[in-house]
């Protein structure tokens, strides 16, 4: 079977009725920016190591369709794990006679420092936001003082706020699909069970959220 032929059909059965609607379409995405065009020519039992390894080795070394520069280890590390999880796919189907992409040698990632706003530039960013008179712009300190992410703030409403308790609940994500040739906001679930949690407000915030 054409390896092409083989991914449409496991994105179709194997991913889009078990996956988040987020996750199917980032596999799609993935599938057709960057595997389709080197490895969906070939058949299955092609795909030797040595296919995906020069694959692999390319996509560090240029596979950025943007820049023409060479994607980021995570980025590698993601594309071969949707690569593994479907010729995996495909050998327990008994459609291929064996399994080797467990053998693909993955770039190794160097980790970033993370570097935080220390007190001074905290309340700077606050002092910012709260003369510039725009509400839009308080979601700014709710992620600064609760750990929100930009996805479950977008995603708030108004019955998540408990002003009297001073907590907020968070329950659901926010991200943009397109669909239909135009950009639509998905709400769902986020993408695991212990991101659904209950923030403190912080003090700060109450006086502003009372007024909007």
């Amino acid at each position: 079977m054409n390896y092409m032929t083989w991914l449409s059909e496991w994105l179709k059965n194997y991913v889009k009725p078990s996956a988040k609607l987020r996750t199917y379409d980032r596999y799609c995405q993935t599938v057709y920016t960057h595997i389709s065009p080197k490895l969906g020519r070939f058949e299955l039992d092609e795909l030797s190591i040595g296919v995906l390894q020069r694959f692999v080795s390319a996509l560090s070394e240029g596979g950025n369709k943007r820049t023409g520069k060479g994607l980021s280890a995570n980025s590698v590390n993601g594309i071969i794990s949707i690569l593994q999880s479907s010729l995996k796919s495909a050998y327990n189907s008994g459609i291929t006679k064996g399994y080797i992409a467990d053998k693909i040698n993955r770039p190794k990632i160097i980790e970033k420092q993370v570097v935080c706003f220390n007190l001074k530039e905290q309340k700077k960013i606050e002092r910012a936001v709260l003369s510039g008179e725009k509400p839009k712009m308080y979601g700014i300190i709710l992620c600064l003082y609760t750990g929100l992410r930009i996805g479950e703030l977008l995603a708030l409403e108004w019955k998540d706020v408990d002003v009297k308790n001073s907590v907020i609940y968070v329950y659901k994500t926010c991200h943009d699909r397109s669909q239909n040739g135009m950009t639509v906001k998905i709400v769902g679930p986020p993408k695991t069970l212990s991101s659904q949690r209950v923030i403190p407000l912080p003090k700060q915030m109450l006086p502003i959220l009372k007024l909007l």
